[in-house]
């Protein structure tokens, strides 16, 4: 019965995986895969806290039975409850330390809840089990970057690529691990590799422009955030600093204006964003409109690179200054 009910949960008919859970206990009350398939059929109905009420009931039934926990922890990463997923998977750990996606999902945990030192002792405990995982020692390097320690990361990163020299998302963070080092001509041929391996991977194409565009290479941050947007249209970084470009590089107001107004629809509250949608307004002469986003910009973050303002506002203008783009 609970067989049937998951096939029918596959298929999204949730009124029939019920109905086959509900056979299920009347043949068995006591049988915990019932339970969690329940809660399955009240999260696609949205009834969170039924749900989590059918799994307790599972895992109070049979504390050995694996699913619950993870559905829970689960749940509870998808609502921000890091340290309750935590605990789910480590009462899980203790009935079968070996199974499959408990440790994934209690480094996923310990990431969301910023316990860094805790996810690099989880990252390790994984590759022992599965040694030749690319993704694994990419994670752990990604990992030693957040804690400080760029060589390491480097050196993990550099371990997914001996496994896989195809796997683009290690090119993408040794870019940064070499970025961080000062490292730029290695950071760039990186970010270019990430690109040329996975076509699609909108940022390697952004953090590639970037660097163009710091060094004044226009044509190449135009030709790399270009690629950018064609992986990914709604790519913020690269909508805002092309309108950057086509405000104070290469001229084309009403290109900059259109850039910077859908980079603000997808990131309202971010300064830059502000900043160079402001700026690309005053530049066409829409002065009245310009202003508030310029103050805006530096509302929301007094601390970055001095707001421009138009001289009429008694501050000295400031077109030409260095930002750094997100």
């Amino acid at each position: 019965m609970v067989w049937l009910g998951d096939i029918a949960l596959s298929r999204k008919d949730l009124g029939l995986a019920e109905s086959y859970a509900r056979q299920a206990q009347m043949i068995d009350a006591g049988h915990p895969a019932s339970h969690a398939l329940l809660a399955l059929v009240h999260e696609g109905r949205n009834d969170p806290a039924r749900a989590e009420e059918e799994l307790r009931t599972a895992i109070r039934l049979e504390p050995s039975y694996i699913p619950p926990y993870l559905l829970l922890a689960r749940r509870y990463l998808a609502i921000n409850r890091a340290d309750d997923a935590i605990a789910q998977c480590q009462a899980a750990l203790t009935f079968a330390p070996q199974r499959p996606g408990i440790r994934e999902t209690l480094l996923l945990a310990y990431i969301q809840a910023g316990r860094i030192p805790e996810a690099i002792t989880e990252a390790h405990a994984l590759i022992k089990q599965r040694p030749r995982d690319p993704a694994l020692h990419n994670t752990l390097g990604a990992l030693y970057g957040r804690s400080g320690d760029p060589s390491q990361a480097a050196r993990e990163f550099h371990e997914a690529l001996r496994l896989d020299p195809k796997f683009s998302p290690a090119y993408l963070n040794l870019g940064d691990s070499y970025l961080v080092r000062n490292d730029r001509a290695r950071a760039l041929q990186s970010y270019l590799e990430a690109g040329r391996l996975t076509p699609m991977l909108a940022e390697a194409h952004r953090r590639a422009g970037d660097l163009y565009l710091a060094d004044k290479r226009i044509d190449e941050a135009l030709a790399a955030y270009t690629r950018a947007l064609i992986a990914d249209p709604k790519a913020v970084g690269a909508l805002t600093n092309l309108a950057r470009i086509y405000t104070e590089e290469r001229r084309d107001l009403k290109q900059a204006v259109e850039l910077a107004q859908r980079a603000e629809s997808l990131a309202p509250r971010d300064w830059y964003v502000q900043d160079v949608l402001g700026w690309s307004l005053y530049e066409s002469g829409k002065i009245d409109e310009a202003v508030p986003h310029l103050e805006e910009a530096k509302r929301l973050e007094p601390q970055a690179a001095r707001a421009r303002y138009p001289p009429r506002h008694g501050v000295p203008e400031a077109g030409n200054e260095e930002r750094s783009g997100k």
